[in-house]
């Protein structure tokens, strides 16, 4: 957690922490890097607001007043107004997207994936641009994969989810550029193990979620619109 000290008191130089705390919301947090991620921030004294469809309301005890949870669908529509009319907040200082699916390719399968991958984020954000505004460094995350580079495709299959992720980083590519003073970041988390993942996975969620928020918090407005791995690598388009 960063700190910084000083005030001037009768002459003489006082020290006092002040905790410069973040207010995070992070989507996709009942289980896998959502989870930890939310579970780092909250560890690291900033404040959390986790949206997942079925919450663990029993992790705001062990969290306090620090942890607001919200049940909702990254897929409805009417999320972020929910959002923002549920939310003490009266801003956000990052938006973590995480919420994804990995299905096969049939036409129902490419209709789910597209919406849950691609455009539930990208409206998301959009829904909640009036809550980023409100702060000074303000940034939107999207946790994409390395699977949505056309030029690392080396293998072909799992269709339906590498062109999702593809559409996701092309729409946020254009976000970078639409709305120049949010940060609009694309990160691949690595091959981690989660349900997604599976066990063969060569990484844990702890590791995975520790580098992306690092890169997240030490992020400039000249990162915005880039693709990047948790570990700071950049990605090829």
């Amino acid at each position: 957690m960063l700190t910084v000290f000083g005030f001037v008191s009768v002459g003489i130089v006082q020290f006092k922490k002040v905790e410069l705390m973040k207010h995070i919301l992070i989507t996709g947090t009942s289980r896998g890097i959502g989870k930890t991620l939310m579970e780092e921030s909250l560890k690291s004294g900033h404040k959390v607001c986790g949206i997942a469809r079925s919450p663990d309301f029993s992790e705001v005890k062990k969290y306090g007043e620090n942890l607001t949870l919200i049940q909702g669908d990254v897929n409805d529509p009417e999320l972020g107004k929910k959002i923002i009319s549920t939310l003490s907040w009266n801003h956000i200082d990052v938006l973590i997207n995480n919420a994804g699916i990995f299905l096969d390719d049939s036409w129902s399968d490419f209709e789910k994936t597209f919406l849950t991958n691609s455009i539930a984020p990208y409206f998301l954000t959009l829904n909640l641009l009036p809550l980023l505004r409100k702060c000074s460094d303000p940034k939107a995350v999207f946790i994409t994969s390395q699977m949505g580079s056309i030029k690392d495709n080396q293998s072909g299959g799992s269709v339906s989810y590498r062109a999702s992720k593809a559409a996701l980083n092309m729409m946020i590519k254009s976000l970078s550029y639409d709305e120049k003073w949010l940060n609009s970041l694309l990160f691949h988390p690595g091959w981690v193990k989660t349900s997604m993942g599976g066990e063969n996975a060569p990484l844990e969620t702890s590791e995975s979620a520790k580098g992306l928020l690092s890169l997240i918090h030490a992020s400039e407005k000249t990162h915005s619109g880039t693709f990047r791995t948790y570990s700071g690598q950049t990605l090829p388009w």
